[in-house]
């Protein structure tokens, strides 16, 4: 006793609570109050249902409780008490309720059936859960095998299924039923074989495998790391709170085949790296190409991720709405990748003044919205269109990929800008409940103006860092040398061979940048060594430098005659592509030299304004005064602006024509004989390509793409 009260447990709530009197007389009368000693004589199986959430039974057993409750509650309205044991009143109950609900009556329950029912829901506190059907606990349910048996079973399972190399329950089967004959001959004891044909039951060892911890199974079937991962619950990632204050990179191999535009070779499955805010979910920034991931994609990518998108606009053409997302993020979150902890990145992040920050390993859920990204990339568009590969290998066994592969990486390129520029930013993200680029929109009003980052020094500033001497020669690095008379300035101010930290577009290896301290300012320098080298990628460089050093190992030829024969053996092999025009798998090789340039190069615009001229001849007072000639490494210079190839077509007519790029006649020759002719022939071709076959005609440009030629050993450039 407590003060007149006594002190009563609540089943429902779980805790102790204490009642006056009067209180517990009102309970009384109201069935509320009871002892413990009737619900300690439910069964097991009825106080282990009264345990379990409403919600986890199956609609089938909840019907059933709640129709065996139209006749209990029923019940347990009559009045006085000592009536509701009465078979004519419990009887009348049944006949209403079947009549009221429609139930038949050979379907209806017995008098006897009720009361149970009705003592039970009583005995359990008038819970609905205690009429749940226990047709779980049916059957027989007591241990059938000796534990010496069980224990022989267990040790049986813990060597050949719980394993990383588990061996087939037919086989453990065989194997046990030997060792409980084995065992029970050495105790003197009959085997307990209660299956078919004198052997364990077909379902015991799964059983027994079923009733274990699923945690120490995944341990001893593979490791503790992968056992965490899979029992761990799939957390949320961190959320984003301002536009441009969190992006995420990432990579990832699409699972499409794409052709190669001038053999139409299969090409391979190109990369994708891909930069998404985590504010508003919007694809700031991508980038196409075969390279395997390195700083050269990511720094692709995050070019096009901080510039404005006008040009991209311009450039592709049938884009409908724009791309307004561009600025500096404040903080990227990358993976543990070598490309994101590469001295080229820690330049960049200085330069650009953000902050780098690595996920967790092995914790995907805190760089969780790219990878979801990249799911709805690949369900979405990716494997709606010719050439995909398919991810589940059934999907696969009636699809042939390389058979129906048509698109070149830069009509993907298109495709996937169009569907990210026209269509996901403004779909409904599930999670925003908004478009994102309406979430973009609504984000720059909480944040100060957007800054852009400088185009000329973009370059200069995220190119891949080199460390390097400045010599009187210049900067050389793999095979490769850079000078202009801006390096001369710079050295003019360091110490004989000073270390430098040099800037190369890994896409571009025409131009070098150095710092220069003393002038504040970054200083480029021409690639002067080799001059043919020009427009190339470093990939490809690294490519032909390979072949030049083989063969001029091989065939003892000078450096200079092996970069020639290099590039002649690589345009001969492309011109043979071209005139085959079958579709076939290129080597790995063959297509990262081709297309190790982004899908970007094709519309990205020149660095240096096209209506420069070079400077020539001026006039001083009454004296014409010429310039001195224009030097190849000279800083005005720009080789994505050298004069394009001069071609040679011989007419139906015997006239042989030299044709510029804009179409103007160069030259008449006509041909009077066959010394002559040859004479002339032998001439052209020391100054122009040679002829090309009048069967292969000459493919037409594609509109809207200004694609910039890369010179692979078929045509001579004018000097």
């Amino acid at each position: 006793m407590i003060s007149g009260g006594r002190v009563f447990f609540d089943k429902e709530a779980g805790t102790q609570i204490v009642l006056s009197e009067i209180a517990q007389m009102q309970m009384a009368l109201a069935y509320r109050l009871r002892d413990d000693t009737p619900y300690q004589k439910l069964s097991t199986a009825r106080k282990h249902t009264l345990r379990i959430d409403w919600g986890t039974f199956t609609p089938v057993e909840r019907k059933t409780a709640l129709t065996r409750a139209l006749f209990v509650r029923k019940l347990d309205k009559v009045q006085p008490a000592n009536l509701r044991a009465k078979k004519k009143i419990i009887r009348r109950i049944i006949e209403d309720v079947c009549g009221r609900w429609k139930i038949p009556l050979e379907n209806a329950p017995s008098a006897r059936q009720v009361r149970t029912w009705y003592r039970i829901f009583v005995t359990a506190g008038r819970d609905v859960r205690a009429l749940v059907p226990c047709n779980w606990a049916k059957g027989r349910r007591e241990q059938r095998y000796p534990e010496w048996a069980i224990d022989e079973i267990n040790r049986l399972i813990n060597e050949k299924i719980a394993v990383p190399t588990p061996s087939s329950f037919r086989k453990v089967r065989l194997l046990a039923n030997e060792r409980l004959k084995k065992a029970a001959a050495e105790r003197g004891e009959v085997p307990v074989l209660l299956g078919r044909g004198n052997r364990i039951g077909s379902n015991l060892l799964s059983r027994m495998l079923r009733e274990r911890n699923k945690f120490e199974v995944l341990v001893a079937t593979t490791n503790v790391r992968e056992a965490n991962r899979q029992a761990q619950s799939v957390q949320l990632g961190p959320q984003g709170n301002l536009v441009n204050r969190q992006w995420e990179v990432d990579h990832t191999l699409l699972d499409i085949l794409v052709i190669d535009e001038c053999t139409m070779q299969i090409a391979g499955r190109p990369w994708m790296t891909a930069i998404l805010d985590r504010y508003s979910r919007c694809i700031v920034g991508f980038s196409l190409s075969f390279a395997p991931p390195s700083w050269a994609s990511v720094m692709d990518a995050l070019r096009v991720a901080v510039m404005k998108k006008d040009w991209i606009i311009a450039g592709l053409g049938g884009i409908v709405r724009t791309w307004d997302c561009f600025g500096v993020p404040g903080r990227l979150i990358t993976d543990h990748g070598r490309d994101f902890k590469s001295n080229s990145m820690e330049q960049a992040k200085v330069a650009l003044d953000f902050e780098l920050k690595h996920a967790p390993p092995r914790k995907p859920w805190f760089k969780g919205k790219i990878e979801r990204w990249f799911r709805t990339l690949e369900e979405q568009i990716i494997h709606t269109i010719p050439g995909t590969v398919l991810s589940k290998w059934e999907d696969r066994k009636f699809y042939n990929s390389e058979q129906f592969a048509v698109l070149t990486i830069h009509e993907l390129n298109w495709i996937v800008a169009k569907w990210v520029i026209d269509v996901y930013h403004h779909t409904q993200h599930s999670k925003l409940g908004r478009t994102p680029a309406r979430a973009w929109q609504e984000g720059l009003q909480e944040i100060p103006l957007i800054r852009e980052p400088p185009a000329d020094l973009l370059i200069p500033m995220t190119g891949l860092v080199v460390p390097r001497s400045l010599q009187k020669s210049g900067i050389r690095y793999m095979g490769l040398r850079w000078d202009s008379p801006e390096f001369a300035k710079a050295r003019a101010f360091l110490p004989d061979s000073a270390n430098v930290q040099v800037r190369i577009d890994p896409t571009d290896i025409s131009t070098a940048y150095v710092y220069d301290e003393h002038r504040e300012k970054r200083v480029e320098g021409e690639l002067v060594e080799p001059t043919d080298a020009r427009g190339l990628s470093l990939n490809q460089w690294c490519t032909v430098a390979k072949l030049r050093r083989r063969i001029a190992e091989d065939d003892e030829l000078s450096e200079e005659a092996a970069l020639a024969r290099a590039m002649e053996e690589i345009g001969q092999y492309v011109k043979e592509r071209v005139l085959e025009r079958h579709k076939g798998k290129a080597p790995k090789r063959f297509k990262r030299f081709v297309s190790a340039g982004s899908a970007w190069s094709a519309i990205r615009p020149e660095r240096l304004d096209p209506s420069m001229k070079p400077p020539g001849s001026h006039t001083v007072g009454i004296t014409q005064v010429k310039s001195p000639p224009l030097q190849p490494h000279a800083p005005f210079t720009d080789p994505k602006r050298r004069r394009k190839t001069v071609k040679e077509k011989v007419p139906a007519g015997g006239d042989k024509k030299a044709v510029t790029n804009n179409g103007s006649d160069v030259e008449d020759a006509s041909v009077d004989g066959p010394e002559q002719a040859d004479q002339a022939s032998s001439t052209t071709t020391a100054r122009h390509e040679a002829v090309e076959p009048a069967a292969t005609p000459k493919p037409a440009p594609k509109a809207k793409l200004k694609m910039r030629p890369v010179n692979y050993g078929g045509t001579i450039e004018e000097d």
